[in-house]
């Protein structure tokens, strides 16, 4: 019984556990780093500064001819200047410098040749308004209105020449079917032009049915 109660009263005695080192050839854990906080994509940024938008400018030559009835018809050539403010959209503003020659020419028995030739040199401010807008097509109409100065010359084989000029007024209205490539841009120009500069005993009108082929470039 002695023996039954010894193993008895060892069996109940709890073991002192012995401190628990770190095992040999192994490393402490190191203790992670904190997250770094990544910024929100909706926080608040420095809005992009976008350029300023300006005034696009572009030239055009073009040369053609003209018939307004009669023996008034002739050659015509016109230098065009175009002007978009930013913000106008399909609108631009065209200065126009335009010239045209009405020239008759008359052989007089008995007397000689006389010579005849009206210059016309009309300079006007035109709107422009878009009406088609694709890639490699484009339409505008375009009405305008200026000063219109008349120079006329008259030589013969019977009397001294002279040269008598006059001032007035022209209106044109018309469209213009453009080709667009690049800088570059083709176009067809067709219109009416109304209006006169009277010069005595002077005839011959430069105003009437005008068509124009030209090249337009836009500047930097």
């Amino acid at each position: 019984m002695r023996w039954l109660a010894l193993l008895f009263l060892l069996c109940s005695t709890p073991a002192v556990a012995a401190p628990e080192g770190s095992p040999r050839g192994t490393s402490r854990k190191k203790p992670k780093a904190p997250a770094r906080e990544v910024p929100s994509r909706t926080g608040t940024q420095p809005a992009a500064t976008q350029p300023a938008q300006q005034t696009r400018y572009s030239l055009a030559l073009a040369g053609g001819g003209f018939y307004g009835g009669g023996f008034n018809r002739g050659p015509q050539g016109s230098a065009q200047l175009t002007l978009t403010p930013p913000g106008w959209g399909r609108f631009s503003i065209d200065v126009e410098l335009g010239w045209r020659l009405a020239r008759f020419r008359e052989d007089i028995p008995g007397t000689g040749v006389a010579v005849s030739a009206l210059h016309s040199i009309p300079l006007l401010a035109v709107g422009r308004m878009n009406l088609v807008r694709m890639a490699h097509l484009g339409l505008d109409v375009r009405v305008g209105v200026g000063p219109l100065l008349a120079l006329h010359h008259l030589s013969s084989d019977f009397s001294a020449s002279s040269v008598r000029s006059s001032l007035g007024w022209e209106m044109l209205a018309g469209a213009q079917l453009r080709f667009p490539l690049g800088a570059l841009e083709p176009f067809l120009d067709a219109r009416v032009g109304f209006g006169e500069a009277y010069i005595p005993f002077v005839l011959g009108r430069s105003t009437g049915v005008q068509g124009l082929l030209g090249v337009r470039y836009q500047l930097p």
